[in-house]
């Protein structure tokens, strides 16, 4: 089933304004009590972290695929100069 893409910028709008109205709702929360703001941020963690490993592991995807190309890259340049090397 294809989405529209209306409908996909409608869904990742919505899950970028639910994300930062969670961040900004932290910080704020955190500016108003600094003397709190290990206990506030402490159980900020203990209540999202589903949020955060769900983040971290959408994030990991992309960073493997960047890690690899710089390999892949990185072992072509080795190759390419191996094939001119005369020596």
């Amino acid at each position: 089933m294809s989405l529209s893409p209306e409908v996909r910028a409608a869904f990742w709008t919505m899950v970028g304004i639910f994300v930062f109205f969670k961040v900004a709702t932290t910080a704020l929360i955190v500016m108003a009590s600094p003397q709190l703001a290990g206990a506030t941020l402490g159980l900020f963690f203990a209540l999202h972290w589903p949020f955060i490993l769900g983040a971290l592991i959408l994030a990991g995807a992309p960073l493997a695929f960047w890690m690899r190309l710089v390999r892949v890259r990185a072992k072509r340049g080795r190759l390419q100069a191996a094939e001119w090397r005369t020596d």
